[in-house]
């Protein structure tokens, strides 16, 4: 008897244990669902449920993160760094890096859109500009889900624009990186001339080492009949041209907002994001 009840009571310890793991399981699960951070307090729960469904909805059909925030902050840090920093907390894998971060900020009054990973080429300067000129109207007049709603909704409309080799960032140091990707013909093309290239090469190889089994050593005692002769390059004159070559920027690249173009700086993670922030 006793020994049944000692095996009772750590079967009982054990699923005991095992629950706790799967409660704690399932709370993390949840917590990294949650796309609204309403820590200002500004937002109804209706209309953070409604959030959380859009924000859902814009993670399925781009499989890239959209997380909101709202801040009361003291000034003391910028709004764009409070949006750039939550988003690398949140999302600190690299697999997670593709995704868009919108906050409003109540202290500083400042409408935020951060960009990270692939939805910096999606969203360019001037995409960003008209985003947070719609949505700020919102946001002064109090709306502030319907700020969030017109941001979600207007940042799908450019990712189903797509992304095109004419889009383009540019750092902190003015350097431009162009986005490129390989077509399915180029790669077959690449490979194709690849092979080509490839076979080319070896039957050449086999060729002079067929020539060179059929050449007698008659042939080599042939360089004794070579004659060396002096030679000598006369300078008669020299001619130096100089000329400036400008660098053009690329197409759309100049003042104002650019239509390829995303700006992009290095957070305090060392990430690179992009974005930009509009008073309300």
């Amino acid at each position: 008897m006793r020994v049944c009840r000692e095996k009772g009571r750590n079967a009982f310890f054990v699923l005991l244990l095992f629950g706790l793991c799967m409660f704690f399981g399932v709370s993390d699960v949840r917590a990294d669902d949650q796309y609204v951070y309403d820590n200002a307090r500004i937002l109804g729960e209706n209309e953070t449920a409604k959030l959380e469904s859009s924000c859902r909805g814009f993670e399925e059909k781009t499989k890239s993160h959209m997380v909101i925030l709202t801040e009361n902050s003291s000034g003391t840090k910028e709004s764009q760094e409070i949006a750039d920093d939550f988003y690398d907390k949140k999302y600190p894998n690299e697999k997670d890096e593709n995704g868009i971060c919108l906050l409003i900020d109540m202290g500083q009054r400042q409408i935020v859109i951060s960009t990270s990973g692939i939805m910096r080429y999606y969203l360019s300067d001037r995409e960003i500009d008209d985003i947070l000129d719609c949505a700020s109207g919102y946001a002064g007049d109090g709306d502030y889900a319907q700020a969030f709603e017109t941001m979600i909704s207007m940042s799908l409309e450019s990712y189903d624009r797509g992304v095109s080799e004419g889009d383009y960032l540019v750092d902190e140091t003015g350097k431009i990186i162009h986005y490129r990707t390989l077509s399915v013909w180029e790669m077959m093309f690449a490979v194709i001339c690849g092979v080509i290239t490839a076979l080319l090469v070896y039957f050449g190889i086999c060729g002079s080492y067929r020539k060179k089994k059929n050449q007698g050593a008659r042939n080599y005692a042939r360089l004794g009949e070579v004659k060396i002769r002096d030679s000598k390059d006369v300078l008669i004159d020299r001619h130096i041209m100089t000329r400036k070559i400008p660098k053009n920027p690329p197409p759309g690249h100049g003042g104002g907002g650019r239509s390829g173009g995303s700006s992009v700086h290095t957070a305090s993670s060392g990430r690179s994001h992009g974005g930009g922030s509009k008073k309300f």
